[in-house]
């Protein structure tokens, strides 16, 4: 298995470097769509705890991502897609969609967990993830499994039955994990999403349960984005109630976003984090140049880290 995924991974490779040189790709029709986007860039930081200060500056690892989508019929689709910088694979399934709105997913794929889990780095305008992901589910936002979808007009719900265990990994127990979430726009006239969703499951071969439930709202006007989640969290070892509100401001050339993230232990005081960027677009999805200013403060352990960060990232 992992010579074939480590094959897999050198051909979407391949299909980059053709891509990118200007390769005359016609003889795929349109049947099969290629996807890539590489970002790296630099950040610095500087820590405090307990009157303590550290400084760090170093140049971010590179990271490329790339993806083949093929369309076999109307209703028969696949998607492969991997991390090409750890070669490890990202999406691997097998989609069927019918026109009546249902959907059927197998394989390993991104689990309808949220707006900002569920948006994919070549649409980030923040260089960071909200605290509320690491608490969606116990490991990461991909997983293998089915994922049944219907959606119509105003209307979307999913639900999966996975693993539960994360990307490239086999179960480690006899129980399955279950997820879904539901979806509605409320208004014809506005883009405006009100979201439910939920997480139960089991992440080891002892009795403790996972379990996840939260509120997402996103509304949009002109070049206004707000978007908001609110979830609570029940663990093996803790309880938490975690929260974010993210604004965005795109003009097309430029994008303005900020956030600020809550998350409330149990019994604790609240860790709270806010980051500010601005992403240049001069070649709109293609190119741009993201900056980011952030701090993040944990009064449990007593720290703080002011952090600022440069991303450079190409799609194609």
């Amino acid at each position: 298995m992992p010579r074939l995924f480590n094959s897999t991974l050198r051909i979407l490779t391949l299909l980059c470097i053709v891509r990118m040189a200007g390769a005359d790709l016609a003889v795929i029709g349109d049947k099969l769509t290629l996807d890539a986007t590489a970002w790296s860039g630099a950040y610095w930081w500087r820590a405090e705890q307990v009157g303590f200060a550290q400084n760090k500056f170093a140049f971010a690892r590179a990271e490329a991502l790339a993806g083949l989508t093929g369309h076999l019929s109307p209703v028969v689709s696949f998607r492969m897609s991997g991390n090409l910088s750890y070669l490890q694979p990202r999406d691997v399934y097998v989609d069927l969609r019918w026109s009546s709105g249902f959907g059927l997913r197998a394989g390993q794929f991104l689990l309808p967990l949220g707006m900002d889990a569920m948006t994919e780095p070549d649409s980030q305008v923040l260089t960071t993830s909200s605290f509320l992901v690491n608490h969606a589910k116990p490991a990461g936002t991909r997983d293998i499994g089915v994922l049944g979808n219907w959606a119509l007009k105003r209307f979307s719900a999913s639900a999966a039955v996975v693993n539960g265990n994360g990307v490239n990994v086999d179960d480690n127990n006899n129980r399955m994990d279950l997820c879904g979430r539901v979806a509605v726009r409320p208004l014809s006239n506005m883009d405006a999403v009100l979201a439910l969703r939920a997480y139960y499951g089991w992440p080891d071969a002892a009795d403790s349960v996972w379990q996840s439930a939260a509120f997402e709202a996103r509304v949009s006007h002109g070049p206004l984005t707000l978007q908001t989640e609110v979830q609570n969290q029940h663990g093996p070892s803790a309880q938490n109630n975690t929260a974010y509100l993210q604004a965005i401001w795109n003009t097309g050339l430029l994008a303005y976003a900020g956030r600020i993230d809550l998350d409330q232990p149990q019994g604790k005081r609240t860790h709270w984090m806010i980051d500010g960027g601005v992403n240049l677009q001069p070649l709109f999805e293609h190119f741009k140049v993201m900056f980011d200013c952030s701090y993040n403060r944990d009064y449990q352990g007593n720290w703080g880290v002011l952090g600022f960060s440069l991303r450079l990232q190409a799609t194609i």
